[in-house]
């Protein structure tokens, strides 16, 4: 459980990536439409919900910067904007925890990879809304056209990925190589399962271990967090396993 500095650190970067209005909404359910932009109804929980997610996403990043890896259970986050929710994201917990550690030292070099199918448009949004595109480098890389957008970094890239393993995979050491692994301080990595079942679930594990691979070699700070992996193709259990090749590549990676 966070304890409350953490949760108020949390509440503060909600703040500053967010609207005020839609904050107010989420938080007290008083604009109803505004408070269910992400697709859920609004409850009380959803408030919380937010806060400890954010917590969890920022918490992760202190414990990578320190170890090297770390990761948080948190999900749901590329598609929310700066004003609204979107496609089951209710904040932007990836920006939040970027902007909060940037605060903190603005001299890192943070890079957001973001491998869920879908686009993270929310992500590109809300780093606009807090002047940090181009400081933060958004590497993208994506199955669907749900949430897409015009990268806005020189550096940030947006690719479609073909939907088959082997030009997967391929798409994914591109991906991997857009780094600058010897100058870049943080990997923030969305470890998004749903390019399945296009996409093999052996692949999906072998793109886990090529990019915890490549943040090892050169000792750079890998913090990950869950994203996708919803479907009906999946059993529960086989649908955890699936979640499970991110830190099963994090722990066999360093």
């Amino acid at each position: 459980e966070p304890d409350e500095g953490s949760l108020n650190n949390a509440i503060a970067g909600i703040e500053r990536v967010h609207t005020a209005e839609y904050v107010d909404a989420i938080r007290t359910g008083s604009d109803s439409f505004l408070a269910s932009t992400q697709g859920f109804e609004w409850d009380p929980g959803i408030w919380s919900m937010a806060v400890h997610s954010t917590a969890g996403v920022i918490s992760a990043v202190d414990a990578a910067l320190s170890e090297g890896v770390a990761g948080s259970l948190s999900s749901g986050l590329h598609h929310a904007k700066p004003e609204t929710g979107a496609g089951y994201c209710t904040v932007n917990g990836l920006v939040i925890a970027a902007a909060q550690h940037l605060t903190a030292k603005s001299d890192l070099s943070i890079v957001i990879l973001d491998v869920d199918a879908h686009c993270g448009g929310g992500t590109a949004a809300c780093l606009q809304h807090v002047g940090l595109a181009g400081r933060v480098q958004h590497l993208d890389l994506v199955t669907v056209g749900f949430d897409d957008y015009e990268p806005v970094g020189p550096d940030d890239r947006r690719v479609y990925a073909p939907r088959e393993d082997v030009g997967y995979l391929a798409a994914v050491n591109d991906m991997v190589d857009a780094i600058d692994w010897t100058t870049t301080d943080l990997v923030l990595h969305n470890a998004g399962m749903d390019p399945y079942p296009s996409v093999s679930i052996s692949a999906l594990a072998e793109r886990e271990r090529l990019i915890f691979g490549a943040g090892a070699a050169h000792s750079t700070p890998i913090a990950w967090v869950l994203a996708g992996g919803y479907t009906l193709d999946l059993a529960m259990d086989e649908l955890v396993d699936l979640h499970l090749e991110t830190p099963r590549a994090a722990l066999t990676a360093r």
